[in-house]
C-alpha cells in the first residue's frame, strides 16, 4: 500500500485532511509529520506513524519522509523564512524518493504581487518545478474563516473594520474545501500531477459586501472603512501587532498569528486586484459546490480561528 506523508500534520488543515483520509479508508498508510509529535500521539496505530520533522532541520525531514510515496506539503507560516524551509522540505522529499507532492500555495501568484506570502509561494512553486518531482499546486484564496472569525468577529463590537485594501475583491475559500481538494489530489496524484488549481469560494465579493453580510448575520451594524497604508500600519501598531512574524509570537485574541508587515502587504495586493480571481476548481476536483460565506459564518460562529 502506498504511504501518504502529511507534513504539518498537527495544524488545523493537516488534522482535517487526516480525518478525511481515514474516513475514506481507516486502514490507510499515513505518516504524520510534526514538530510536536506529542500532539498526535493518539493517532499512532499499525498503519499510522507519527514522526518528528522540522523544516529547519533537514536531517529530521529525511527520517520523517522515508518510505512515503505522496507528500502533502502544507506551507510554513514563517513569512520571510519559509522559502528556505520549503527548499529543505523539497530537497528531503527528493532524497526520500517521494514521487508526488501536493503543495498548498497561495492565490495571486505573480512576479509583481506585493504580498509577502505570494512572493514566498511563487518562489516555492519555482523550486517544485526545478525539483523534477511530479507535483500539484493548490493556490488557495484567503480562507473564508479569516473573514468570518477574525475580521468580522472583531468588527461586531465596534461597528467597523479598517483595511488598506481599497475596492479590492476576493472569493474567500473555506478551509474545509481546501482540505477536500487536497485529499482528492493525494488519492489520485497521477491524474492531478502537473495541475495548478485556483481554489476559491463561489463568488467574488468586495469588503463592503463582506461588511453587509457580516452585519446581516450578526444583526449588528458593521461597515468597511478603507484607509491608507500608513493609517493601517498605525492601527496595527496601536493594537500591538509585531511588525515581523516570529514563530514565538503570541496569537492575537482571535487565535491567529500574523504580523503587521504581512497583513499590510496583503491589503495592498488586494487593492491592486491580485486576488480578484474566481474559479470552479473546487467543484472540478471534488464534485461538490464550494461552501458559501454565509455557511462558514454559521458553521464557525462563536469559535476562535485556531479552533476551526
Amino acid at each position: 500500500m502506498s504511504r501518504i506523508v502529511i507534513s504539518g500534520a498537527s495544524g488545523n488543515l493537516g488534522r482535517y485532511v487526516t480525518d478525511l483520509l481515514l474516513e475514506d479508508d481507516a486502514g490507510r498508510a499515513l505518516t504524520l509529520v510534526t514538530r510536536t509529535p506529542s500532539k498526535l500521539a493518539h493517532r499512532v496505530s499499525d498503519n499510522i506513524s507519527v514522526r518528528y520533522g522540522d523544516f529547519t532541520d533537514p536531517a529530521s525531514l529525511d527520517t520523517a519522509y522515508a518510505g512515503g510515496e505522496t507528500l502533502l506539503l502544507i506551507s510554513s507560516l514563517n513569512v520571510g523564512r519559509r522559502l528556505e524551509e520549503h527548499r529543505n522540505a523539497i530537497a528531503a522529499a527528493k532524497r526520500a524518493g517521494i514521487k508526488y507532492i501536493v503543495y498548498t500555495s497561495f492565490q495571486g501568484t505573480h512576479p509583481r504581487n506585493p504580498s509577502l506570502a505570494s512572493q514566498d509561494h511563487s518562489q516555492t512553486e519555482r523550486l517544485l518545478r526545478e525539483s523534477g518531482i511530479e507535483h500539484v499546486v493548490l493556490r488557495d484564496s484567503l480562507y473564508a474563516e479569516i473573514f468570518t472569525n477574525v475580521v468580522i468577529a472583531a468588527a461586531v463590537p465596534v461597528g467597523e473594520f479598517q483595511m488598506a485594501a481599497g475596492d479590492g475583491i476576493i472569493a474567500p475559500v473555506s478551509k474545509r474545501d481546501v482540505a477536500h481538494c487536497a485529499v482528492k489530489c493525494l488519492l489520485n496524484p497521477e491524474y492531478h500531477a502537473g495541475a495548478v488549481y485556483e481554489l476559491t469560494g463561489p463568488e467574488l465579493i468586495s469588503l463592503h459586501d463582506l461588511a453587509r453580510i457580516g452585519s446581516e448575520f450578526h444583526n449588528a451594524p458593521i461597515k468597511y472603512v478603507p484607509v491608507t497604508p500608513q493609517e493601517r500600519l498605525a492601527l496595527l501598531d496601536a493594537l500591538g501587532f509585531p511588525r515581523t512574524y516570529s514563530p514565538e509570537m503570541d496569537k492575537n485574541p482571535a487565535g491567529a498569528m500574523w504580523a503587521s508587515d504581512e497583513m499590510l502587504a496583503g491589503d495592498i495586493a488586494l487593492a491592486q486586484g491580485f486576488h480578484a480571481i474566481l474559479s470552479h476548481h473546487v467543484k472540478f476536483i471534488t464534485g461538490r459546490e464550494p461552501e458559501t460565506l454565509w455557511s462558514v459564518f454559521e458553521r464557525c460562529k462563536g469559535k476562535r480561528y485556531d479552533e476551526l
